[in-house]
């Protein structure tokens, strides 16, 4: 046989000894995750030391001011090392295909099961080809864990990441799986051929509930591709969920050494779902389209007693599919409710709004659905909508983790088109209580990058006073509070272009007499906005910021032509070892 393994007759103790490290090194391979986990805490202790003594040194001035050499030089440069090796984590190896730092942990993981996979495998081939399968049986619960919801999730806990963050750890950890999964499959297949055994085991149960799990994980592994994703979500999704629970079943009746795994995968899994189910609430709100644009709100009351008044910042909801009318209790009903669902960041402040705000672009699926509700309940009687029944899972999200940003001397908000629904409510949270013209304070800047400035309606009150926007190109405020919105397209057209390509007639969205052009727009903006025309300049913009000050907390959420512009940005500023202490926060949706 290859690689100096061989088909080897065992006594009853050799076969006994090889059942005892079939049972060790899974556990070992279980259980040696929590050395991640410890890391992670080792990583918040170091950086908790690092902040506080940089704290302690830097100067209380909020002018920015270059530092001589001090005691506390080697931390900071420790510091800026440390920044300097997480940016180079974070930069993808190919678009679309992972970051370095995804690679590395994920290879490093993969090396380190395939090395519990062969020690003390001896030239035992069976022993080997075991080892691979219960090996990925132990990461079963791991990988369960790491797809969890609910902010009571440990995972969440100990990395402090939301589970949008942990996707990406969920993806590699599935791959790795599918990958030993695979190893055994092969192994055994080879030795039932050379053996002469295929016609005869392939009957077996255990052999037919294999090959079923095989089968499960590699449609489960097909539709999770990119390319199936963005050709149809729903697929990629209603596939996953059923598929997820049907695999448990069939590798539970496959074999029965690898049981305790299953049954641990199937709390894991039973606890999210019931976490799920008590995240479920239900609403009476109001669903409309802005005119003008393609985007949907919809507004949600709060009473005083009401849970969702304490939902935080940023955070969001999955809001299932409405119908304009009450949910039954039949089966499908309830699995509308739970997985036909898309993500909503909470667009307003529920303790200060008494409200929770919703807006969303319709594109395609849920999104284009929630249009055409509330087209067909819109009437010309009334300009109010009717309230129906909506329900809402969560909230969720990294908002929870945010720093003190009383902290910082410079905030840095940038958005692009309904981006600015997660840092809205950040940037409002912020000078709420941090007033911008306070001495001391964090200065603000928010930038916000729309194609049509009938795209801010839902952010701004209306006013009728009027005033001259800024020339482009200008850095300086009227306002140090007042948000910079860059308008894209200051020219309308008849037509808007969607992100998915579709075209959606704005006469399909709201009435002609509603509408007001451009030009009208630009000449009456609202108030706490500064107009400007073009791309917002965001290399000038992180310049002007990161020269004035020595700790800047940078917030972002759009589309990834406009991120990466900024995450470049300030990678330069940490890549050139300028004396700057920087958080980033990136807001990303979607697989």
């Amino acid at each position: 046989m290859a690689f100096g393994y061989e088909f080897v007759t065992l006594d009853d103790d050799q076969k006994k000894s090889r059942r005892h490290l079939l049972e060790l090194y899974p556990l070992i391979a279980q259980w040696s995750a929590l050395v991640i986990f410890a890391l992670f805490q080792l990583c918040f202790f170091l950086s908790w030391l690092s902040r506080h003594g940089l704290d302690y040194e830097r100067p209380r001035s909020p002018s920015f001011t270059k530092r001589g050499d001090g005691n506390w030089t080697w931390l900071r440069k420790s510091q800026q090392g440390w920044d300097r090796m997480i940016w180079w984590l974070k930069k993808p190896v190919i678009d679309n295909w992972g970051t370095r730092g995804e690679w590395l942990g994920g290879g490093t993981w993969t090396a380190w099961l395939l090395y519990l996979s062969v020690v003390k495998t001896g030239n035992d081939y069976l022993h080997l080809t075991k080892r691979f399968g219960i090996i990925g049986a132990s990461q079963l619960p791991l990988h369960y864990l790491l797809a969890m919801r609910s902010p009571y999730s440990p995972i969440q806990w100990l990395t402090r990441l939301s589970h949008e963050q942990l996707k990406a750890s969920h993806q590699i950890s599935g791959r790795i799986i599918y990958f030993l999964f695979i190893l055994h499959a092969a192994f055994y297949m080879n030795f039932f051929v050379v053996s002469g055994f295929l016609a005869k085991r392939i009957k077996d149960k255990d052999v037919i509930f294999g090959i079923l799990s095989i089968i499960l994980l590699t449609i489960l592994s097909t539709t999770a591709l990119q390319q199936v994703r963005r050709w149809n979500y729903r697929v990629f999704f209603i596939s996953h969920v059923i598929i997820a629970n049907l695999v448990l079943v069939s590798l539970y009746l496959h074999v029965s050494h690898i049981r305790l795994y299953i049954l641990e995968t199937i709390i894991v899994n039973a606890i999210h779902q019931i976490l799920r189910y008590q995240s479920l609430k239900t609403f009476s709100g109001t669903i409309k389209l802005l005119p003008g644009t393609n985007l949907v709100q919809i507004r949600i009351p709060l009473t005083s007693m009401n849970s969702a008044l304490a939902w935080k910042p940023g955070q969001h909801v999955y809001l299932s599919r409405p119908s304009g009318k009450s949910y039954s209790a039949s089966l499908s009903d309830q699995f509308v409710l739970r997985n036909q669902t898309n993500p909503f960041t909470v667009a307003s402040i529920p303790v200060k709004d008494k409200e929770l705000l919703l807006v969303a672009r319709t594109i395609t699926g849920n999104t284009k659905k929630l249009a055409e509700l509330a087209k067909s309940l819109s009437t010309p009687e009334s300009d109010e909508a009717p309230a129906i029944p909506l329900t809402l899972e969560g909230p969720y999200g990294a908002s929870t983790h945010l720093p003190d940003f009383s902290t910082f001397d410079k905030i840095l908000l940038v958005a692009g088109g309904v981006g600015a629904t997660f840092i809205l409510p950040i940037y409002r949270s912020i000078i709420e209580f941090h007033s911008a013209d306070h001495a001391g304070g964090p200065q603000i800047r928010f930038i916000w990058a729309v194609k049509k400035l009938a795209d801010t309606q839902w952010a701004f009150p209306s006013s009728s006073s009027t005033a001259s926007s800024e020339p482009e190109g200008e850095l300086s405020l009227h306002n140090p509070s007042d948000v910079e919105v860059f308008v894209t397209r200051p020219s309308g057209s008849a037509l808007h272009i969607a992100e998915s390509g579709e075209e959606i007639e704005l006469a399909e969205l709201a009435e002609d007499d509603q509408l007001l052009s451009m030009e009208e727009q630009m000449e009456r903006p609202r108030k706490g906005m500064v107009l400007r025309t073009g791309r917002p300049k965001i290399s000038a913009i992180v310049d002007e910021v990161f020269s004035k000050g020595s700790r800047v907390a940078v917030i972002s959420c759009g589309p990834r032509s406009l991120t990466g512009k900024l995450s470049f940005s300030v990678e330069q500023w940490i890549a050139q070892g300028h004396d700057v202490q920087i958080y980033w926060h990136e807001e990303t949706f979607g697989w």
